[in-house]
């Protein structure tokens, strides 16, 4: 396995559980933030009816009208327009319960119906005070009802106003933002694991083949001049020192070439210098078997061979036959072979 691929093996999870965690956090916060945001939205609708219905009420008491019936059933009929004209979203609606749970208005005509038996006891606790979902600035959330929802309460008609939303709306957002974190996610570690496999080929991978291509040739007993890793770093001191060595092994392998071509050329003229001492100095040496009467001599293999004969085959010495003068005399008597003046010669 090639170390590029050991490392990406290794990078890859990382990677892809850092990505993980982010995008799980990431949809944590959108959630809250989503839930965060409705609640703002309904807490600003609701806020806005309330001093629709403060202001139907301070003009009912600043013209004393207040304890007449018509005048406030023609005022709470104002509030009911003012409320069915708003505009919020189609998922979403206002409500009035009184304070025995049953309903007095509904921004949306065809919601009035069966709402009592899932509103009324909300309104009923509201109006107690025993509902323990409603946090300190009104806001309520209800697990048992499918239904974010913020409520308000105007005490002197005796009214609970709810403003509602289906949180299923929630729930769409939350999904179509969970498939859009993913599709990034999963983009983003596309990219991030390409640039992390780029990087490594470009600072670590291609240094590191071009320094092992070097090692191979200076290996193979090549010149290696200069090795293309100029990097600042370990990888780039690695490649100097190797410049460095590829010089000393081909400063060494020139003087071992230069030393045996010396000792080369001392070995021939040696080798010259032996063969000419022993073409000098080929003669026959030590104690040498010679026959007392025929003078004949007993070589190595116990063979008796004629004087010359032994004399030619164990020296340089190339003899040639002659006769001297006591044996001119005595087998040539009649012969004048040689001339008395030159007897002394």
């Amino acid at each position: 396995m090639k170390l590029q691929t050991k490392i990406t093996i290794g990078i890859i999870p990382l990677v892809l559980c850092s990505l993980f965690v982010l995008g799980l956090w990431s949809m944590k916060k959108t959630g809250e933030n989503l839930h965060q945001s409705a609640f703002l939205y309904m807490d600003t609708i609701i806020d806005s009816y309330m001093q629709d219905i403060d202001r139907h009420h301070d003009l009912l008491k600043t013209n004393g009208l207040n304890a007449i019936p018509s005048f406030v059933a023609a005022y709470q009929n104002q509030v009911f327009a003012a409320g069915r004209a708003m505009k919020i979203a189609d998922t979403s609606h206002l409500f009035i319960m009184d304070g025995q749970g049953e309903l007095v208005f509904c921004s949306k005509e065809n919601s009035g119906q069966n709402m009592e038996p899932v509103w009324g006891p909300v309104a009923r606790a509201v109006i107690k005070g025993k509902l323990s979902s409603v946090d300190n600035d009104g806001h309520v959330y209800d697990d048992d009802i499918e239904t974010m929802y913020v409520v308000r309460v105007f005490s002197p008609w005796n009214w609970v106003v709810f403003f509602a939303m289906d949180h299923e709306v929630l729930h769409a957002a939350e999904r179509q933002i969970q498939m859009a974190t993913t599709g990034i996610a999963v983009g983003s570690a596309g990219l991030l694991i390409l640039i992390i496999l780029l990087m490594l080929r470009r600072f670590f991978v291609n240094p590191v083949r071009t320094i092992g291509r070097a090692a191979s040739a200076i290996a193979k007993g090549r010149q290696v001049d200069r090795i293309d890793v100029r990097s600042k770093d370990e990888l780039g001191d690695l490649a100097r020192h190797m410049e460095a060595m590829s010089a000393a092994i081909q400063q060494q392998q020139a003087e071992i070439i230069k030393a045996n071509q010396e000792l080369e050329q001392r070995v021939k003229e040696r080798t010259r210098d032996l063969e000419t001492a022993l073409s000098e100095i080929k003669t026959l040496r030590g104690i040498i078997p010679i026959c007392s009467h025929c003078k004949k001599i007993r070589d190595d293999d116990g063979y008796w061979n004629q004087l010359e004969t032994y004399i030619r085959d164990h020296s340089e010495a190339q003899l040639s036959h002659g006769i001297c003068r006591e044996c001119a005399k005595k087998y040539y008597p009649d012969l004048d072979l040689y001339d008395d003046d030159t007897l002394g010669e």
